[in-house]
């Protein structure tokens, strides 16, 4: 593990585990560990007043083509994983998205393959989803914006009527500013993004929820009802935690999920410590 704790200085004072953003540290009897979910960022050494926080012999694994055929090859995937990157402008050698796309179609061109990263930006979405994505809206006319608010509420639409989907979209999340652009491609030829999206089956999704859980003790929550934008990549960024969702129709129509398959995002600093812990679980064992 990234970082160690000194059992002879350290007083058991808990002060670095509620400050752990991959809640990495946990109290096991009568000492406070630091387990594999550390994701070698630091964070938890100012919080401990004795100084028993040291930076061990090894560093987190990130290298993403190592963790991309780690999990193709530990829960058995056939499609590929999309990695994602907020930016404010395209990195050098990304392209810009030139026209009018979905998110979540790009998201399903990684998934069949075509992972070449891509930089998505709020006036390249034919949706609102740039919203959800943290990315702002696309300035279209008001004639635009009823006609789909027409397809949308009502009967065949996603909601009884306009108040609903004004409910709705009070949901969108509050980030802490609108981001220039998100870029998109698969996680072999993306480094260091910001979270990850994968296709699951049931038993697959078990098996990442267990490795989440084992050192953690936590549970992956589950959002549907709304757009698959906001159902996943808002609490991975924002609260530094996995989810996972069904998505809505539009959005598994563009990604082309199969019947069987829900989504799971993860922020890619968890993914480390879950890549280990897949070898530690139950589903080891079979």
């Amino acid at each position: 593990m990234p970082f160690i704790i000194d059992q002879n200085q350290c007083v058991q004072c808990g002060s670095c585990i509620g400050n752990c953003p991959n809640r990495a540290i946990v109290r096991r009897g009568a000492e406070v560990i630091i387990t594999d979910m550390c994701c070698d960022c630091g964070t938890c050494i100012p919080y401990c007043g004795v100084s028993a926080i040291a930076r061990g012999k090894e560093k987190v694994e990130f290298g993403n083509t190592q963790l991309d055929a780690a999990l193709k090859k530990k829960l058995s995937l056939n499609r590929d994983i999309v990695a994602m990157k907020f930016a404010d402008k395209a990195p050098e050698g990304v392209s810009s998205e030139d026209g009018l796309n979905f998110w979540c179609h790009i998201c399903g061109d990684v998934f069949e393959g075509s992972g070449i990263p891509l930089f998505f930006t709020a006036k390249n979405s034919m949706c609102g989803g740039s919203i959800a994505l943290g990315l702002g809206a696309r300035s279209v006319s008001r004639e635009d914006v009823l006609t789909v608010m027409q397809v949308v509420a009502g009967d065949g639409g996603y909601f009884a009527n306009n108040e609903l989907f004004t409910q709705a979209r009070s949901q969108f999340p509050k980030y802490p500013r609108m981001y220039g652009g998100i870029i998109i491609g698969s996680l072999a030829q993306m480094k260091m993004p910001d979270m990850i999206l994968i296709p699951l089956n049931g038993k697959q999704m078990c098996m990442v929820s267990t490795a989440y859980s084992f050192e953690t003790g936590e549970i992956i929550t589950g959002n549907a009802g709304g757009g698959t934008c906001l159902g996943t990549v808002t609490l991975p960024f924002l609260a530094n935690k996995p989810v996972f969702t069904c998505g809505d129709h539009g959005g598994r129509l563009h990604m082309r999920l199969r019947d069987e398959e829900i989504l799971a995002c993860i922020p890619y600093r968890l993914v480390p410590g879950l890549v280990k812990n897949l070898d530690k679980t139950i589903y080891n064992q079979e």
